[in-house]
């Protein structure tokens, strides 16, 4: 079944946003809808009625309320039960309104807390760590929501898991973002303020893969590009990892970040703070064989554009707060 007409849900969102743009500029037709758009997810009629009215043939599924490991700690209730809600909501309302076809973006974070390369047989081999269990868990039931409708309604599924995602548009504050918005914020202003210390969460030595946004964008259009022709890509909602196995300490991430900003200062870790999983890397080999994709934007090429792009938008920030 060829698709041109998909909705995006948090379509205005970090991910959603780049999906939105690359599907367009591909020819697709895209409607987003997300809470800044007037659609809550959590609100299945709702989102019914919004499917009806658009009669997409596949559904891409970017929104979520998510954070960095600190804002899922302070916020677990909240983040939980939004997570399960946007869930249910997003269930109900393609089964109410008859689309079967749907494309998830998960995290990482849905793996086992003790694997260091995650491989998509081992998605099921333990639990979740337990510093994003509030997050990972209720994002994970949305697997076993589409396997029960799959099995009563006829609908299919493929579940893209990436790795932890950056670039420009990025949340940057050091509570909600992701350790590498955090490190960007954080040094870009300790240069601006001559401030010697920046203060850091943990060791240092947890080690994550990256990856810039706009290529999580084109591996989600290869993916739904390689559907049009392929059916067998939703042969009972399989997952696929989307990335390639390769990651980076915290710490070295932050002397990367260092150079790039060129900030003379030094790191001071906090050891009280949590670490988390020692190791998250994503065995990307089964989604490269399907689609071709392997991202197009190194590390520092990355952080390089995100380091910018924050840099002008603090200096804007500034001016307006001083004009």
């Amino acid at each position: 079944m060829a698709f041109s007409n998909l909705v995006v849900t948090g379509g205005t969102g970090f991910v959603g946003r780049c999906v939105v743009r690359a599907c367009r500029e591909t020819g697709f037709s895209v409607c987003s809808c997300s809470r800044s758009e007037g659609l809550d997810l959590r609100d299945g009629e709702a989102f019914a009625r919004f499917l009806r009215d658009v009669s997409p043939d596949c559904v891409i599924h970017c929104a979520a309320h998510v954070g960095g490991i600190g804002y899922v700690g302070e916020h677990a209730i909240d983040v939980f039960n939004d997570n399960l809600r946007i869930a249910m909501g997003l269930m109900q309302g393609m089964h109410k309104a008859r689309v079967d076809r749907l494309i998830t973006i998960m995290p990482n974070c849905t793996y086992p807390g003790d694997k260091e390369v995650y491989r998509e047989d081992e998605w099921w081999d333990g639990p979740i760590h337990e510093s994003v269990l509030m997050y990972g868990l209720p994002r994970k039931t949305l697997w076993g929501l589409c396997k029960t409708y799959g099995s009563m309604s006829g609908l299919q599924s493929a579940h893209l898991i990436f790795p932890n995602m950056y670039g420009p548009g990025d949340h940057f504050d050091p509570l909600r973002s992701h350790a590498l918005g955090a490190l960007v914020a954080k040094v870009v202003d300790a240069k601006r303020t001559d401030k010697p210390h920046v203060e850091l969460w943990g060791t240092g030595l947890p080690v994550r893969e990256w990856m810039y946004v706009e290529d999580a964008a084109d591996a989600i259009l290869r993916f739904i590009q390689r559907a049009c022709d392929d059916d067998s890509l939703f042969d009972d909602h399989p997952i696929y990892n989307v990335g390639i196995a390769q990651g980076v300490s915290i710490a070295a991430l932050a002397n990367i970040i260092r150079r790039t900003v060129g900030w003379k200062g030094l790191f001071v870790f906090d050891r009280k703070k949590p670490d988390g999983a020692p190791q998250k890397l994503l065995d990307g080999e089964r989604f490269r064989e399907c689609t071709g994709w392997s991202p197009g934007t190194s590390l520092r090429e990355g952080i390089a554009k995100t380091v910018d792009w924050y840099a002008r938008q603090r200096r804007q920030e500034l001016t307006h707060a001083h004009s």
